[in-house]
């Protein structure tokens, strides 16, 4: 027969996963997004819609978590050098289509390129850092267990001290191998900073130049251009996003 103390801890503990499997269920999923470009409505006009010097295009590649990531293109029309600047370009939440001169409008900025690759360039460091002090560790331990063989009283030290000596290489293969992988995807995903994402550049006359551009978002938006600042004025794109996992 079964012990009623024992009966409670099982009904306890199946409602215990119960519960955990009902929260589970209402976990909320994150908002993913169906981003298109649209041609701006008849009438709709601003001083800032049309640049001499240069043109620009843009495409939404994907959504990234809290982030939206387009492709965006400058040709040059200028007769002199003109200077991109990625961190000025950015998102603007269009509230009113007819009226978009409002003062509380939402902007969200590009991430910074430079900024990301100072953080990967700050965690190699770190990388390294945590590297030699697991190698010292390790080679520390590993002394410290053949001494403690060779001053002990067991018969098979020299058995001991092998094994101690194999555990301490397998350890360190492992460390190697670790750092080696961590350090490739850091320098993979630097490389992915300076050269796929659009970077300060400089744009002689008649080049074009593009890039990737990651822009933060809002979640209740349902209009928003993006603004690319390039010459004395600034091109704009509309663009719709709807939730598409509502």
């Amino acid at each position: 027969m079964i012990n009623i103390k024992m009966l409670k801890i099982v009904v306890s503990l199946s409602a215990v996963m119960l519960l955990c499997g009902c929260s589970a269920s209402q976990i909320i999923e994150p908002p993913i997004f169906n981003v298109q470009q649209l041609e701006e409505p008849i009438g709709y006009y601003s001083e800032e819609e049309t640049i001499e010097c240069a043109k620009t295009q843009i495409e939404f590649i994907r959504q990234e978590g809290d982030l939206f990531l387009f492709y965006v293109e400058v040709e040059s029309n200028a007769e002199d050098v003109l200077s991109i600047y990625p961190t000025e370009i950015y998102l603007e939440v269009v509230e009113d289509i007819d009226n978009k001169d409002n003062l509380y409008t939402q902007r969200y900025f590009a991430l910074d390129p430079e900024m990301e690759i100072a953080a990967i360039n700050r965690m190699m460091r770190e990388e390294d850092s945590r590297h030699g002090a697991a190698t010292v560790g390790n080679v520390f331990i590993g002394v410290l267990n053949v001494f403690a063989d060779l001053s002990g009283e067991r018969e098979d030290k020299g058995v001991a001290v092998l094994t101690d000596v194999f555990g301490t290489g397998i350890n360190q293969v492992n460390e190697e191998t670790f750092h080696s992988n961590t350090k490739d995807d850091l320098e993979a995903s630097k490389n992915y900073w300076k050269n796929e994402v659009l970077n300060e550049s400089v744009l002689n006359p008649g080049d074009t130049i593009g890039g990737l551009v990651y822009l933060p978002y809002s979640k209740t938006a349902e209009l928003f251009e993006i603004i690319i600042p390039v010459c004395e004025l600034s091109e704009s794109h509309l663009f719709r996003q709807v939730q598409i996992n509502k």
